[in-house]
Formats: structure tokens, C-alpha cells, sequence
């Protein structure tokens, strides 16, 4: 009897949630999210902040993606791997759609029986904070949401969130509903990207990212199963004042891999779901469980493919080769499952490297056998392994005595499905000389099952220079290892020796990009004989017995070499091959090493930081502990209240500086605190207060809301104001009302808002010029650049004569900026015109003939026939205008300048140059450029006529000259002239007509000849200049990589940095702004892009793509209307104009090692860059125009130079250094040097604003 009511009592406490555990949500108790696809919520003020990774927050943001935001809301779905670029609580990410199904509902409250329930929820699975006691909830639940699509009614997904707050520390509970749980990722059509698989997890503001197990994989749909305080789909965690170098804090008691373990050794009835995926089946052993693959796909059951579709795999590669480092190599590979292809490159390689790297063969190879063609019952790597093990190849050449050492590990899939990867490489490879082409024959390697989890293969390859036919022998040893399934009885093949057969091997290095390439075709079968079976007998310690062909050898094991037949240890610490962090010691041990960090730093010696002088400082709970490299750790008391830091209370002099002015500021009974109350006919927080309506309710039951808690009332508060046009209706689960004086509205996203009615709005302006937001002042003094203090009669006696900031007559804006009128213009650029819209905007349009966003637009090219239409393009009629223009005929695309380019002419990345073709060789499938039949060149810069150059046929233009080039001569148009040497004609320009200059612009003569420039105090291209409007300042711009930030001088809780533009795969780097026009630029590393876009972050673009490959510094020319920036891959200097884009290369490799910052100086005429090559480090300047180059600092004031930046109240150059750690500037004229500061950790970016001086730091 007590046996069974034991089994009854574990089957009931292991039983899944249901909906009817959630906290109280829905209809007559919350806000509700417009139905629509990209919806976010309004930004929603906390009663009650929110710590989140010791950050607090009093604000956040429903997104409809099954996300909480701080700081800004993700009103778009971002298809990317997580960090999200924004604070976030993730419940499960994915693409929702809730235009014709589900509903998203939210708010914040103080309930007593929902405060006892997150009460339970914390001190049950936290014992340490047994005393807890929450003062708010936030809750936002997913209700019966779905993706767009045909299959929407099957398949719909429930979950809440809830946030657990008393201000000081936070708790999350997550809760995912028994079977609700029904879709993981949205269907997208064959061939394109597919969406992310849903994510849940946490995201911190500094990049700490914290995932729910199965989080961006098939297994993310076992959430509902699985818990970490054991009761299925349940989850709390703590996520307020996390350790720098934490990222969660779990409930006691919990350990995530003991429970996978227990997961194993049960049945498949129990546990089968959890341990196996999708598409695979559960077998039951006597001691736990395996997995098998269904038929159709194949892995090792925890990891399944489709049969024969292609896969991708993709990493990093670091480490140092010749004393050369490695800084994230993109690994990039493609794999043909159906015969074993593997196509393998190495991108963003040191040039100096490059074609010794195709010695490193051995990293196209293990992609080779992960996913060889199996013969017979031989199973390859991703069979063994699922994509999850750890590489390590030992690669020495005899010749020269180089060894190499390669540790990678291979991650599994991520959210797409492809394989990941981080690779180590440390050690010396032979030098290969530049242009040399590599090729390795056929062979075969042996890989010997050593125990099931471990795999040894050694081998010799032979690579051969096609070119001087120099041989290259290396002995490559390697060893693989993985978790196999412990449960399967060994099977007669499990041991069996492998043979992996390699073929079609394919060699390459490209300058052009630095990309190293790797091809092989590779099948793998089962030796028939185990020469180890009697091998394995005569091997000595430390050494492993290892098939050899049909022979054997005994192999040292890892950590230890080969001395006269005797595996003697290896010195990783000597030998320069370990991993150890430059701030840790190295000591080596008998087959391995340890790495031990310094005194002053903490870690596992592979990463040490610097120890916190805050770790044993104690502040007040409501202070931050803040470095101080002169007086020590301080304590600082938090926003809203005072004290020396140890002990803070609350600021009651500032509690109601932000008071509404329908609101008075009087002493709380129940805190004796001072607050903000909404006078009588008001209702609201204090901070916002609105006139209270009195309306008939739709439903006899329906409950209001209360925009900061929840409680029974019988007044109804419309929700939070998008902004004074659009506001969000009231709810309920039948319709959306509109509150009085609006009107029902779809937006073109078919969301439900409500539009103001056409009222007269005069009466409103003064009122609204005075609202909740606005900046309080006592005089003109107090507030922003054009803005003044008025006094106006909404405010309530109790303001003490505050006043509140406006923009005066003749500005616009909301008084934190206050930006002059520019009439109808609104500031439009050349061939555009201002419209107003019906909802009162005014916007930049194109004027008829042109096109473009309002702000650059291009001729339409207007024609009669195809005589006036450029190369490849022909007159026809417009399909929107029926206006006869210029477009490019079939096989042709318009480039960024217009010019009608071939479609998809990139040559296997490259562009072919005149008199060449793209071939393609099915051999190797690779496509290259070459020179046309009777021409000579690379095929990429150039092909020349061959034996008929202009020092022998003399047949240049009379206006051109015949000018020696690298390989040949060529004709060059005299200046003046254009053409192609043997046909030059006349510039047109402003010296020859006058007329083609704007009023407001003069004719200079430039280094390319005669241009039209606009006077000081306009701007424009010269042909159309404008009077240059006034644009925003007093903030920094700075950048992440993924987001590029706009950040004010004084951050405040309503002040903050706010992203303008993010990607998730962007990495942005160099950036600088036009103070002419209000744009900022960045150059885009990873897109190979510099784009452009203005302050708020409208008006995104591309600004430059084609021949940009890593665009690291950049400096903007406001005078003459110029951007340079320095590309360290290709390794130039280079400029481009604003306006018409047409571009120069100033300086080309010559002298140019590691280029990194560039600053310009318009009133001198000069540009300075930085050069960090670590042989020679320096900084160079010239003249605008290429002339005059030279060294402004070297190595004896340099050491690692990052960003630079003019310091113009003192006319000097300013430059952070990362090798002295330190910010330094120099006199341009008098080359008087001064250090602005010191032990800085890692500087890199750098700005200056009067005397103040703003840095960014890669380490803090």
C-alpha cells in the first residue's frame, strides 16, 4: 500500500503545468498588444523598477516576439543568433504573428495573491533570500499566438512571463503550458534563409547572454518538460545584481548536466523526447537509453540531417603563426552530403601568411571525414559525433623543423542549423612564397576507434609548389574525441579501424580578399583486418597503438612526442603552443600544462581579468560600487537618492521635479515620501495624469485597467500614447474601443490604433507645449541650446515658480533640441521638393525626372530613342510614369552610380576586368577571370594587348601620354582631357562654363581638375547648393559593433543611449558625423559596407559597397564634402565625395602595414592615420589630395595607435594608444606633446568636446 501511493505521489509532482497555473492575465484585468506582426507596446513606466544584471530599469517594452525590452523597444524580428541588440527577457523568440489569431497581454501589479504567489516562487527555490518580499509583478502572457502562414490554426503556442521586483532585486518566472508548445520555428518557402529556431534566455546591457537548455535548437520544444526546479515548464531564476562574471544565478539545488545524465539512464517512455531529436528514434538497453536517426536522415540520434541536403559549416580561427597573430579568422565551409564534397575558406587571413596557410590543409579535412560518403556499415565523423567533439591535430615538417598545433571545437548546430566551430592555431609553418600554388595528391588516412569516445589517425602528406616544384612533407597526427552513447552493447564493427579516402584535392590562395581554399572528395569504409588487435601489445606508455595502412605504428599520445622510440613529455609552455592569457603564467605538467593567473587577476588562466578593488567594498543596496584609479572604490548612490554611498535615502527634495502639471506634489501616508498625485478630475501615475472619462461600459463584467496596477475599479485609463495623433484603443476580448475624440484606424501594418478627430487643435498647442515630459527651468540658463524657460498658468501652485523649457518662435522641437524652422524647404537635397502629408508631416520627395529617398536623388535619365542612353541600356517607357528613360537591357542591373552593370558579373568574387572572361573549371568547381585570346594580365586589375603596347605602336590619343605601368605601357589622357587614352576629349567643367555652378557656389581648381563647390554656409554638390540647416547636437556617437548608439553628454533615467541602427551580423567600427547635413557615417567590417544615416536613424542606406572590404577608420571632410576612411584588408587610403560618390585611392600598400584611425583636418588640408603594425607602429599624414606624405609620429611615440581626433580649441592631433594604454595629443604646429590620461586598459575610439575628453575601452 505505501509503495503504490509512492509511485501515484511521483507521477502527480512530475506532471507538466497548465494554463491554469499561470499568474491571473486576460480580458478586464490587461493591456493588450494591437493584433499585427511588428507590434510593440508603447514604453511602459514601472511603478516599480527593475534591476536586470545590476542595471534598473523604470520602463519596458512588450514586443510581440515573445520578448520583454529595456531601453528601446524590437518592433521588427530579427533572424539572428542571440545577443538581441537591446536588454531582454526572452520567454521564446520567434516569429509571431497576431494578425488573425492570439493575443499578447500585459501589465503591472501589487496584488496581495499575486505578491504571494512570486512570494512562493522565489523563497521555495532560493533559500538564501527566504526573506524576500516582492512589491511588484510584471506579467506579459502569449495567448494561442502563431506565424503567418496556411497552417496557423494547428499549430499555436502559449507561454507568461513574469518579472519579480521590490526594487532592489529581480526574479524571472517562466512558464510554458503542457502540450503548448506546438511550433518552434516559422515555415519559409525552399531555398531561402529560414528563420531561428526559438530562443529563451536573458541578455544583459554590457553583451552577457544567459539560454534556457534547448534554446535555438529542435529541443527548445521540450521546454514545457523540463524545469530547473522540477516541476515541468517551470523555471525562475534570479537576474538582478548578477557578478560581472556570472550570467545567472539558478535555483539551489540544481545542476543542469546531472539532470541530462539521470535523463539518459532512464526509459525511452520517461525521458525519450528529451535525449533524442526530432526525427529520431528511442532505444531501450538494460542501463539507459540510445538514439538512432529515422530513415531518410542520418547522425548519431541526437543530432539528425536530412539525407543529402547540403550543410554549411562556419567559426573562427585565432592563435599565432610565425610570430604572426590570427584575430578571427572566418572559417566558412560547404558541404555536398550526396558524394562527400567539402568546400573549405579561410577569409580575412594575414596577407603575409596566406599562401603558407594551404599547408593547413588538415581544416578543410576534418570537415572532409564529419561528413564523408560512408561505404559499407562505416559511419562518418557527424555519424559518430552529431557535430559535437573536440579536434586537435599535431602537424610537424621534418625538412624544417616547423610544428603546429590546431584545437578545434566543433559546437554542434546553431539556430540555423548549421555546424560552429572555434579553432586555436599556434606554432611555425614553412614559408611559402607569395604566388605560389600548392598541390597535394590522393592518399589515405587510417582513424583507429582507441575506446568508444576517441579516435587517433596519423598520416603523411605531401604537398607539392606547382610553380618551383618545391616538396613540402608534414606527418600530421591527430585525435579525436566525443560522447558516445554508453548504453549500446558493442556491435562486431564498433572498433573496427576507418579508412578515409581522399580525392580531387584542391589547393588556393587569392590575394584579392586574402582568402585561403580547400577542396576534397571523401569517402570512408571499414578495414577488414585490425593490425592493433596484435600492435597494440608492443606500443610503451604514453603511446597508443594506431592502424597505418595494412600495418600499425604506436603513436604518442597528447602532450607527449616522440625521443628515440619513447613518448617523452612535451613543454607547451616553452614550446609557445599553449593558450594561456597574457596576464596568466604557464606550468607545464606530465602530458598537459596549467595556466594560473597573475596576482591582480582572476580567472581560469586561459581568460584573466583585473581583480574589482569593488569586491569587498560594501555599499548601500540602493549605491554602485564605482572604480576610482586615484582614491579607490566609491560608493555612489543611485538616481533619486543622496548619501555618501555607504548609506543613501531617498532625494525627497527631487521626488516631484517631473510632477505632471495636472498634478500636485504632496507626502505619501503610507511612506512618508514625497510624490506626484493627479488633481481631482485626473487620473494617472503623478507623472502623467489624464482627465478622467466617465463612458458607459461595453460589457456588464468589464473591469479597467490602472496604467500602473491592477485592482477592482470602475474608471477606465486609456492606454499610453504613442504620440499626440495615434493612440492604442481599450480592449476587451470581444472589440476595440476608441477613447472620446478619436476615431477606429488601420495602419498599413494592419494595426488597430485610433486616430485624433479633426478637431480645432489650437486650444491644444500652448497645453501640449507644457506636458508631463518637458524639462523643468527657473531661468533661460537651465535649459538647452535654444531653448527658454516660460512660465505658464497649467502649473499648480505647488511648482514653487518652475518654469518649463520650450522652443521659442522660429525653432522646432522638444525643447531638449530645438532645431530652427527651414520653412517648406525641410532641408530636401538637390532635384527634390518638400509635400505635406494629410497627417500634417512634411516630408522629401523626388522632383518628376528624378529618384531617390528625398535627400540624394538621381536623374531618371529621360530619353527619345536609345542614342541617349548610356553602354547596355535602351529607351523605354517607365511602368509606373509612362515616361520614356534610360533602363538596362535583359543580362543587366543598375550599380550604385547608375551605370547598367551584368547581372551576377562577380567572377567567384571578383570582377573580371576589360578583355577578360569568367571561366569555370569543373574539376575543382571554381570560377577565375582570364585574359582574352592576344591579352596579358591577372584577369582582375588588368589585360593589355600582348606585344602591341604604346612605346611600339606609338598609337595614343594627341592628348594622351604613353606611361609605363607595372607590366606594360599605357595611354593616359592628359588633364583636361578624358577617354581611354587612345581617344581623349575635352572635360566639361566649370573653367569652360560657369553656368554649371549653383549662385551660391565657386569654380576651384582641385587635383582633378576644375570643380563647382558651395560657399561657406551652404551645401550640396555645387551644381544645387542650400543654406545648411541647423542640426542637433550635444551627443557622442559610439558603437558595440552589432549597434551603433547615439549617447548624450549627461546620461540621466530619461536620457540614455538609444541605438539608431543595428545588425545582427554588423560590426561596425569607424564612425564619424556630417554637421552639415545631420547624417552619420560608419564603416561596416563584416558587410564590407560604409552606410550612412541621419541622427535619429531614419534615412538609412548603403553609402559605398562595390571595393570596400573592411572599412576600419573613417573621417568625414564637412568643408569640401568628402569622406576618407582606411581599409585594413585592402590596405589603402581612400576618399570618396559626398555627393556624387565619385572616390580616389590616395595610398595603396606601399608603407601601409595595419591601418586604423583616420582624422581630417579641412582648415589645414590634411588627413592623419594610424598605422599599428607591431614591427613599426606610426601615425602618417598628407595632403587632402595624396600630395606630401610623411611620418607624423613613429615608434618612438606610438605603440599601438587606434582612433585619432582634432582637438580644435588647441589645434592638435589626439590618438588613443592601446599599447601604452594611454590617451596622448600633439601640437600639429609646435609638436608639443601632453598624455590626457593613463592605465587605461584597452583604448580604441576617441572624441573631444571642448576640454572634455570621451573613450571607448575594448576590455571594461
Amino acid at each position: 500500500m505505501w509503495s503504490a501511493a509512492l509511485v501515484v505521489c511521483l507521477a502527480a509532482c512530475a506532471r507538466a503545468i497548465t494554463r491554469d497555473q499561470f499568474y491571473p492575465h486576460g480580458h478586464g484585468l490587461d493591456q493588450r498588444l494591437p493584433r499585427g506582426a511588428e507590434v510593440s507596446s508603447p514604453e511602459v513606466t514601472l511603478a516599480v523598477p527593475v534591476v536586470f544584471y545590476g542595471q534598473t530599469y523604470e520602463s519596458i517594452f512588450v514586443n510581440n516576439f515573445g520578448v520583454l525590452s529595456f531601453r528601446a523597444d524590437i518592433p521588427t524580428f530579427l533572424n539572428a543568433e542571440f545577443p538581441l541588440p537591446y536588454p531582454s527577457i526572452a520567454a521564446f523568440y520567434t516569429n509571431i504573428n497576431t494578425t488573425d489569431v492570439g493575443t499578447v497581454y500585459y501589465r503591472e501589479t501589487n496584488e496581495s495573491h499575486v505578491l504571494l504567489k512570486a512570494e512562493e516562487s522565489v523563497q521555495n527555490n532560493f533559500h538564501d533570500y527566504y526573506d524576500f518580499i516582492p512589491t511588484s509583478v510584471f506579467i506579459a502572457t502569449w495567448i494561442d499566438v502563431t506565424y503567418s502562414g496556411s497552417q496557423w490554426q494547428n499549430r499555436k503556442n502559449s507561454f507568461q512571463i513574469a518579472i519579480i521586483s521590490n526594487g532592489t532585486e529581480t526574479f524571472v518566472e517562466l512558464l510554458y503550458p503542457e502540450r503548448e508548445i506546438q511550433w518552434i520555428q516559422r515555415e519559409t518557402k525552399d531555398g531561402g534563409l529560414p528563420d531561428a529556431k526559438a530562443q529563451a534566455g536573458f541578455v544583459a546591457e554590457d553583451g552577457r547572454v544567459f539560454t534556457l537548455r534547448g534554446s535555438g535548437s529542435h529541443q527548445i520544444r521540450n521546454v514545457v518538460s523540463w524545469s530547473n526546479i522540477h516541476d515541468p515548464g517551470r523555471y525562475v531564476y534570479r537576474v538582478g545584481n548578477i557578478p560581472l562574471e556570472g550570467t545567472i544565478a539558478v535555483p539551489d539545488q540544481y545542476d543542469q548536466y546531472e539532470a541530462e545524465v539521470e535523463e539518459e539512464s532512464k526509459t525511452c517512455a520517461q525521458s525519450g523526447p528529451s535525449v533524442c531529436h526530432l526525427q529520431a528514434r528511442c532505444v531501450d538497453y538494460q542501463a539507459g537509453i540510445c538514439c538512432q536517426c529515422n530513415e531518410g536522415f542520418y547522425g548519431n540520434g541526437k543530432s539528425c540531417i536530412k539525407d543529402d541536403v547540403p550543410l554549411r559549416v562556419h567559426g573562427k580561427m585565432n592563435g599565432i603563426i610565425n610570430n604572426q597573430n590570427l584575430n578571427d579568422v572566418d572559417i566558412q565551409a560547404y558541404v555536398v552530403l550526396a558524394d562527400g564534397r567539402s568546400y573549405t575558406a579561410l577569409s580575412q587571413t594575414p596577407s603575409s601568411l596566406g599562401s603558407s596557410l594551404q599547408l593547413l590543409s588538415v581544416l578543410g579535412s576534418v570537415v572532409g571525414w564529419l561528413f564523408a560518403k560512408p561505404l559499407g556499415e562505416a559511419q562518418n565523423g557527424y555519424q559518430l559525433t552529431g557535430g559535437l567533439f573536440n579536434h586537435t591535430a599535431d602537424i610537424y615538417f621534418p625538412e624544417s623543423g616547423d610544428r603546429v598545433t590546431i584545437n578545434q571545437e566543433y559546437v554542434g548546430h546553431d539556430v540555423f542549423d548549421q555546424i560552429t566551430l572555434d579553432t586555436d592555431v599556434r606554432g611555425t609553418i614553412p614559408n611559402v612564397p607569395t604566388g605560389s600554388r600548392l598541390e597535394v595528391s590522393e592518399y589515405d588516412e587510417q582513424y583507429t576507434i582507441v575506446e568508444p569516445g576517441l579516435i587517433q589517425s596519423v598520416s603523411t602528406r605531401i604537398f607539392m609548389n606547382k610553380i618551383t616544384g618545391q616538396k613540402y612533407e608534414q606527418r600530421v597526427s591527430q585525435t579525436f574525441t566525443y560522447s558516445p552513447c554508453k548504453f549500446a552493447p558493442p556491435s562486431e564493427n564498433a572498433n573496427k579501424p576507418l579508412t578515409l579516402k581522399v580525392i580531387k584535392n584542391y589547393l588556393g590562395y587569392e590575394t584579392r580578399g586574402n582568402i585561403v581554399r580547400y577542396g576534397t572528395t571523401n569517402k570512408i569504409q571499414s578495414n577488414i583486418q585490425d593490425p592493433c588487435a596484435v600492435g597494440r601489445n608492443s606500443c610503451g606508455p604514453h603511446s597508443t597503438c594506431v592502424v597505418q595502412g595494412d600495418s600499425f605504428v604506436c603513436v604518442c599520445q597528447l602532450g607527449f612526442k616522440n625521443n628515440n622510440e619513447n613518448c617523452i613529455d612535451i613543454n607547451e609552455c616553452e614550446a609557445g603552443t599553449h593558450n594561456c592569457d597574457n596576464n596568466a603564467d604557464c606550468y607545464n605538467q606530465d602530458g598537459d600544462y596549467q595556466c594560473i593567473c597573475r596576482e591582480g587577476y582572476e580567472g581560469d588562466g586561459i581568460s584573466c581579468r583585473s581583480i574589482s578593488n569593488c569586491r569587498n567594498k560594501v555599499c548601500d543596496q540602493n549605491a554602485q560600487c564605482t572604480e576610482n584609479p586615484l582614491e579607490g572604490p566609491v560608493c555612489v548612490c543611485n538616481p533619486g537618492f543622496t548619501g555618501d554611498g555607504e548609506r543613501c535615502w531617498t532625494a525627497y527634495y527631487n521626488a516631484c521635479i517631473n510632477c505632471s502639471p495636472n498634478a500636485q506634489c504632496r507626502r505619501s501616508d503610507d511612506s512618508n515620501t514625497e510624490r506626484c498625485y493627479c488633481n481631482p478630475g485626473f487620473i494617472g501615475d503623478g507623472q502623467s495624469c489624464v482627465e478622467e472619462v466617465t463612458t458607459e461600459p461595453y460589457e456588464p463584467e468589464t473591469t479597467s485597467v490602472s496604467v500602473a496596477f491592477t485592482q477592482s475599479t470602475t474608471t477606465v485609463i486609456p492606454e499610453s500614447e504613442y504620440n499626440q495623433t495615434y493612440v492604442l484603443p481599450n480592449c476587451d476580448l470581444y472589440e476595440c474601443i476608441c477613447p472620446p475624440g478619436y476615431s477606429s484606424f488601420k495602419d498599413d501594418r494592419n494595426n488597430d490604433l485610433c486616430r485624433l478627430d479633426n478637431n480645432d487643435q489650437e486650444n491644444d498647442l500652448d497645453e501640449n507645449k507644457y506636458n508631463s515630459n518637458s524639462m523643468r527651468c527657473t531661468a533661460d540658463a537651465d535649459c538647452p541650446p535654444n531653448a527658454v524657460c516660460a512660465f505658464s498658468y497649467y502649473y499648480s501652485s505647488d511648482d514653487s515658480g518652475l518654469g518649463h523649457c520650450v522652443c521659442p518662435e522660429g525653432y522646432e522641437g522638444d525643447a531638449y533640441e530645438c532645431i530652427e524652422k527651414t520653412g517648406p524647404s525641410c532641408s530636401c537635397g538637390p532635384a527634390a521638393h518638400c509635400i505635406d502629408t494629410v497627417g500634417g508631416q512634411l516630408i522629401c520627395v523626388c522632383d518628376a525626372g528624378y529618384h531617390g529617398d528625398g535627400y540624394i536623388c538621381r536623374p531618371n535619365f529621360s530619353c527619345t530613342n536609345n542614342s541617349d542612353c548610356e553602354y547596355n541600356a535602351e529607351c523605354r517607357p517607365d511602368a509606373s510614369t509612362n515616361e520614356y528613360v534610360c533602363q538596362c537591357i535583359e543580362g543587366y542591373v543598375k550599380d550604385e552610380s547608375d551605370a547598367c552593370i551584368k547581372d551576377g558579373q562577380l567572377c567567384n568574387g571578383a570582377v573580371c576586368s576589360e578583355h577578360a572572361s569568367c571561366l569555370y573549371d569543373a574539376a575543382i568547381d571554381i570560377s577565375y577571370c582570364y585574359c582574352d585570346e592576344g591579352y596579358d594580365g591577372d584577369g582582375i586589375s588588368k589585360c593589355v594587348p600582348k606585344g602591341k603596347t604604346c612605346d611600339v605602336a606609338n598609337d595614343c590619343d594627341p592628348n594622351a601620354i604613353c606611361t609605363p605601368t607595372e607590366i606594360s605601357y599605357q595611354c593616359i589622357c592628359r588633364e583636361g582631357f578624358t577617354g581611354d587614352g587612345y581617344t581623349c576629349t575635352p572635360e566639361m567643367n566649370c573653367k569652360y562654363n560657369i553656368y554649371l555652378c549653383d549662385d551660391h557656389a565657386s569654380c576651384l581648381k582641385t587635383s582633378d581638375g576644375y570643380e563647382c563647390e558651395c560657399n561657406t554656409g551652404y551645401n550640396g554638390n555645387g551644381t544645387h547648393c542650400q543654406l545648411n540647416p541647423r542640426q542637433a547636437g550635444n551627443f557622442l556617437v559610439a558603437s558595440d559593433g552589432a549597434s551603433v548608439y547615439r549617447v548624450p553628454f549627461r546620461v540621466t533615467p530619461r536620457e540614455f543611449a538609444a541605438p539608431i541602427n543595428s545588425g545582427a551580423i554588423q560590426i561596425a567600427v569607424g564612425i564619424d558625423v556630417d554637421c552639415l547635413t545631420g547624417k552619420i557615417y560608419w564603416g561596416d567590417v563584416s558587410g564590407a559596407t560604409i552606410k550612412r544615416a541621419s541622427y535619429d536613424g531614419s534615412g538609412f542606406e548603403s553609402f559605398l559597397s562595390n571595393d570596400v572590404q573592411s572599412p576600419e577608420g573613417l573621417s568625414v571632410d564637412w568643408s569640401a564634402r568628402n569622406v576618407f576612411w582606411t581599409d585594413s584588408k585592402k590596405l589603402t587610403i581612400e576618399v570618396a565625395n559626398i555627393d556624387t560618390k565619385i572616390r580616389k585611392v590616395l595610398f595603396q600598400r606601399e608603407g601601409i602595414h595595419n591601418p586604423r584611425g583616420i582624422a581630417v583636418h579641412p582648415g589645414k588640408g590634411k588627413i592623419f592615420w594610424s598605422d599599428w603594425n607591431r614591427g613599426g607602429p606610426k601615425i602618417e599624414w598628407a595632403s587632402m589630395d595624396g600630395s606630401q606624405r610623411g611620418i607624423f609620429l613613429d615608434q618612438s611615440d606610438v605603440k599601438l595607435p587606434n582612433s585619432l581626433a582634432i582637438d580644435w580649441s588647441r589645434d592638435r592631433l589626439c590618438y588613443s594608444d592601446a599599447g601604452f594604454a594611454s590617451i596622448k595629443c600633439v601640437g600639429i604646429d609646435t609638436l608639443e606633446k601632453e598624455t590626457i590620461a593613463v592605465n587605461c586598459s584597452y583604448p580604441f575610439g576617441l572624441a573631444i568636446s571642448g576640454d572634455t575628453y570621451y573613450w571607448t575601452d575594448w576590455k571594461t
